[in-house]
């Protein structure tokens, strides 16, 4: 790292520090940058880029299926979070952990063409914190209440294939979120939140997370700088 002072823009806090148990507060389990303004779901309509993203839902979607077809396996394979789901969860990662995954760049170039074109905020890469995939909830499945690891991110959520029956659902903090094909949910998952789908149909969106808007570029770089450096010399696997 090229100034120690660069560590300083964030508190790395442990789980068990400092830590709310009220749901409606946000308490990131790993990770904290003091400053940052907060909520549980936000108004898609802030955010420029929405209307394009719903205009591209049949694309992203027949992207999905290809991808699907060729590579039916998922790559979902955090031990952490294989803890948090009863059912089955298949994701088909973009980028993972921070790290871009050339074969779904290949097989999905509009999806990645939109990914990448966003802008205020950016597309989160260059953190173990960083995921865009597509996730797959089967039926009868559910991920049970949990806090993100950091308060870096918004978390947009775009809906491709949602069960008809209503029995499917998110919950942020004390807010109720109800998928709608085609119509991006931006949230900040260090919150609590849960979901649920307790159809016979499966739940498909593309999940991707965005740097929080408030970060300027410089703190964006020291963030990504600050873990390079910790994986460089061992700290992270």
């Amino acid at each position: 790292m090229a100034n120690t002072s660069k560590a300083a823009l964030a508190t790395i806090l442990q789980s068990a520090v400092c830590r709310t148990r009220v749901k409606h507060r946000p308490a990131p389990s790993l990770f904290f940058f003091p400053g940052l303004s907060t909520q549980p779901v936000f108004d898609p309509s802030l955010f420029s880029w929405t209307k394009e993203l719903e205009s591209k839902r049949d694309v992203i979607l027949e992207e999905y299926k290809a991808l699907r077809a060729k590579h039916p396996t998922s790559d979902y394979g955090s031990k952490e979070e294989h803890k948090l789901h009863e059912g089955k969860w298949d994701w088909n990662s973009y980028i993972l952990k921070g790290k871009r995954q050339t074969d779904f760049a290949i097989h999905c170039p509009k999806t990645v063409e939109f990914l990448e074109s966003l802008d205020s905020p950016t597309l989160m890469r260059g953190t173990p914190f960083s995921f865009a995939f597509f996730s797959t909830l089967h039926p009868h499945s559910t991920i049970a209440p949990h806090y993100g690891p950091c308060n870096l991110r918004i978390r947009c959520h775009f809906p491709l294939i949602v069960p008809k029956s209503g029995k499917c659902g998110m919950q942020v903090g004390d807010k109720t979120v109800t998928w709608e094909e085609g119509k991006p949910v931006l949230f900040d998952d260090c919150y609590e939140h849960k979901v649920w789908n307790e159809t016979d149909e499966e739940r498909v969106l593309l999940l991707f997370d965005l740097w929080h808007p408030e970060l300027h570029p410089d703190e964006i770089f020291a963030i990504e700088d600050m873990f390079d450096e910790a994986k460089q010399k061992g700290w992270l696997k």
